[in-house]
């Protein structure tokens, strides 16, 4: 089973439209890009987030586990967000 297009329109228009502060995170914390003030997520793969930053440019984040269904994204970017503020409160 894998994440079907309107699972990924769904899981996409949720954090862009609720939660673009995790995607700040992510960039902040998993790509080492502490310079990204704004990102929309353009797609998920099984292995990545696919941001689009203020600038156009294009920013793959990788998962830190593996995403086949919409509860696996759920679960893997809920506990990526964690992460990312416990890294970058310290």
């Amino acid at each position: 089973m894998s994440i079907t297009p309107e699972e990924l329109k769904r899981i996409m228009d949720h954090m862009n439209d609720d939660h673009e502060e995790s995607l700040i995170l992510y960039a902040h914390a998993f790509a080492d890009r502490k310079d990204v003030t704004s990102a929309k997520m353009v797609d998920l793969t099984s292995s990545e987030i696919v941001l689009e930053l203020e600038s156009g440019e294009r920013l793959e984040v990788t998962l830190t586990s593996p995403v086949i269904t919409a509860k696996d994204a759920h679960v893997v970017l809920v506990d990526m967000h964690k992460q990312a503020a416990m890294q970058m409160a310290n």
